[in-house]
């Protein structure tokens, strides 16, 4: 994936670090008892570096892939400034303390507002607790980091081939539609056409038919008849359920997807098996009608410049 590039912005600040920058370095006596209290994130005091102002922030227990881990990571200050987008190559240190040298990760990120925080710097919690690392010692650890260079940046449209325009309003769409003489069907049954997110659509139901033997199969389709430009898709967020009409133990399957005026139906061609549906005790066919609810958020619309 191409990140999307940005220009240094020369009506805002920013520079490089002087020769003798020292970096910043926080101290935490008596690191036990933070760890013990689990997944939680702590800041230091801030800090200014290269014309900006910053903190570190220690995730004392964070779970990746089932390992836990101490993580650090670089945070910028948004309140110092807002909407601004910033570029800083900078250095992240974990000291070890017994044989005077330290863990240390260097690189670049881009902060704004919906992404304060940096690349992390992190070390294995059984390794971070073993008395010989020399990373805690006394209950005393000590954490780092350098900033190199930082410049407020502003976004180059040159060259950008794909625009994301994602909306505010995320509330769902609930669409209820009741289907009955079911079993009796021999053809694909449609829905009539409801209106989410500026779009219109439809739910299609196979009940047992050829193209999906011994299941029931349920789409989502954009109707073609909405007006898309030839380069656009609409990101969606959609869910399918089958109510169970006597137990309440509806079956609900969820996605995302980009519709299109080429992809403009996606679902689920297994959605549950014939034999199931018919079942009496599990309520999905009673008298002979099914009920699906669909609910639908439109996230945005990502168009191809």
């Amino acid at each position: 994936m191409v990140s999307p590039k940005y220009v240094i912005d020369p009506k805002k600040g920013g520079e490089k670090a002087g020769d003798r920058t020292d970096p910043f370095r926080w101290m935490i006596d008596g690191f036990s008892t933070i760890a013990n209290r689990g997944a939680e994130a702590y800041y230091s005091g801030t800090f200014t570096a290269c014309g900006f102002t910053w903190e570190l922030l220690l995730e004392s227990v964070l779970e990746e892939d089932g390992e836990k881990y101490v993580g650090l990571y670089l945070s910028h200050d948004n309140a110092a400034s807002k909407n601004s987008v910033i570029k800083a190559i900078y250095k992240l240190f974990i000291y070890d303390q017994l044989h005077a040298e330290h863990i240390q990760k260097e690189g670049e990120d881009y902060f704004h507002s919906e992404s304060l925080d940096g690349f992390c710097c992190k070390v294995a919690l059984n390794k971070f607790n073993n008395s010989k690392s020399g990373l805690l010692v006394n209950d005393c650890c000590i954490f780092g980091a350098e900033v190199l260079e930082a410049y407020a940046c502003k976004l180059d449209k040159e060259g950008i081939s794909k625009f994301w325009s994602l909306n505010k309003d995320v509330t769902p769409r609930i669409y209820t539609w009741v289907i009955k003489n079911v079993s009796k069907s021999k053809v694909e049954l449609k829905s009539e056409v409801f209106a989410s997110g500026g779009y219109n659509w439809s739910i299609s139901l196979y009940p047992n038919l050829d193209t999906y033997k011994d299941s029931v199969a349920v789409f989502l389709r954009m109707d073609y008849s909405t007006v898309l430009a030839s380069k656009a898709s609409v990101y969606v967020d959609f869910s399918l359920c089958l109510l169970d009409q006597l137990n309440a133990k509806n079956l609900k399957f969820s996605l995302k997807y980009l519709f299109s005026s080429e992809n403009y139906s996606w679902g689920f061609p297994k959605f549950l098996s014939w034999k199931e549906v018919q079942d009496p005790s599990r309520g999905f066919l009673l008298n002979d009608t099914c009920i699906v609810e669909a609910s639908i958020v439109v996230l945005g619309v990502d168009t191809i410049a």
